[in-house]
């Protein structure tokens, strides 16, 4: 398998990533939150900034499927400056914030997770940095670190969050005794043996894709579909194209786009990737799009097998609730395939126009406003 860079390199390092840091996610987040606190939540906030609120997009579905409360995820401005405004000490530990952020440092995620202790909330800070900004406003840690390894735009610290946040879903559900304790086991054995599933798309996607990454290269974007916990994925699509490749990208819900993108102009132009998991309610819907985008003339490919998709990336079924994992990597291998098939730098290197993002700055170095 060719290796053209090091965001290939993530995402062929998934497997091993799942394998290594699933048991060890759960024995960390079984010891983060007091019982007593997990029996007193009433509702749930997953943020995060980037990734990191995609990935509380991508577990949103788990929560609200196993642990009985309301669950929200949001991007970390609309969090913090709008929803957290709702609440006012009216219940101890309401809203659990799980606020997502590596580096702990996110001016945004940050400032959401003091805004939330503030208004009587309990904050676990899901975090690599132990003496960050983040873990200082949070009750709670998780490390969701993951080992070392050659930076590119982020694979491995999505995938950690994603992981932690279902496991802690398991978790808390358990608790609750909305699940029993074998039920709880078996789904955690579920998530570490996507490791292998994992495995198994990255050898079926890896060569394909490297082809359609050459007939997209000049393409002027990418358009990713999905909806339930597939529209998480279609984000994390967008992201790493932006990041990747800097092409114009959107996301957009399966059925709203036959409503909105529907009618862009040049549509040969806009390479669309539709999310359909194998059993998943949206196929039918997935099945019916197929035609129209046929006859648009869109260039597009089906992660899961659609009816008439000129391209199908097949993929082993697993829970749809724990679909993102496997996406994520094939989703990253397209990225890859489009910067090496662009000569494309990451981030567009931090230099010219971009280089107020070096180090980070354009999300760490902002007004954190209580």
């Amino acid at each position: 398998m060719i290796n053209p860079n090091a965001l290939h390199d993530q995402a062929t390092s998934l497997p091993a990533l799942i394998k290594e840091q699933t048991w060890r996610l759960e024995d960390d987040l079984r010891k983060s939150v007091p019982t007593p606190v997990q029996h007193a939540i009433r509702h749930i906030v997953l943020t995060g900034s980037g990734d990191s609120a995609i990935a509380g997009l991508a577990a949103e579905q788990t929560f609200r499927r196993f642990v009985g409360v309301p669950v929200y995820a949001g991007e970390s401005l609309a969090v913090s400056r709008f929803l957290l405004d709702s609440y006012g000490n009216e219940y101890p530990h309401t809203p659990m914030l799980l606020a997502t952020s590596n580096s702990g440092e996110v001016a945004r995620v940050v400032e959401a997770a003091q805004r939330a202790a503030a208004a009587g909330g309990y904050v676990v800070g899901l975090t690599g940095n132990a003496q960050s900004r983040l873990a200082r406003a949070s009750q709670s840690i998780i490390d969701v670190g993951a080992p070392a390894f050659p930076a590119a735009p982020g694979m491995r610290s999505y995938v950690m969050a994603v992981l932690a946040l279902n496991l802690f879903a398991i978790r808390f559900a358990e608790v609750r005794g909305r699940i029993t304790m074998d039920e709880a086991q078996a789904l955690r054995g579920e998530l570490a043996g996507l490791s292998d599933v994992v495995q198994q798309a990255i050898v079926t996607a890896d060569a394909p894709l490297r082809s359609l990454a050459q007939d997209w290269r000049d393409l002027q974007g990418v358009e990713f579909l999905g909806s339930g916990p597939s529209r998480a994925s279609a984000a994390f699509g967008v992201a790493k194209i932006l990041e990747a490749v800097g092409k114009q990208s959107a996301h957009v819900d399966l059925e709203e786009f036959i409503h909105l993108n529907y009618f862009e102009r040049a549509a040969t132009g806009i390479g669309t990737v539709v999310l359909a998991p194998a059993g998943s309610p949206v196929r039918s819907r997935a099945d019916e799009l197929a035609p129209l985008l046929n006859n648009l003339g869109r260039p597009w490919v089906a992660i899961g097998a659609v009816t008439d998709a000129p391209v199908s990336i097949e993929i082993p079924q697993v829970r749809e609730e724990f679909a993102p994992v496997v996406q994520a990597a094939v989703l990253g291998l397209l990225a890859a395939h489009l910067m090496d098939a662009t000569g494309e730098e990451p981030g567009r290197g931090a230099v010219g126009p971009w280089a107020d993002c070096a180090d980070g700055a354009t999300t760490r170095d902002s007004q954190i406003v209580l």
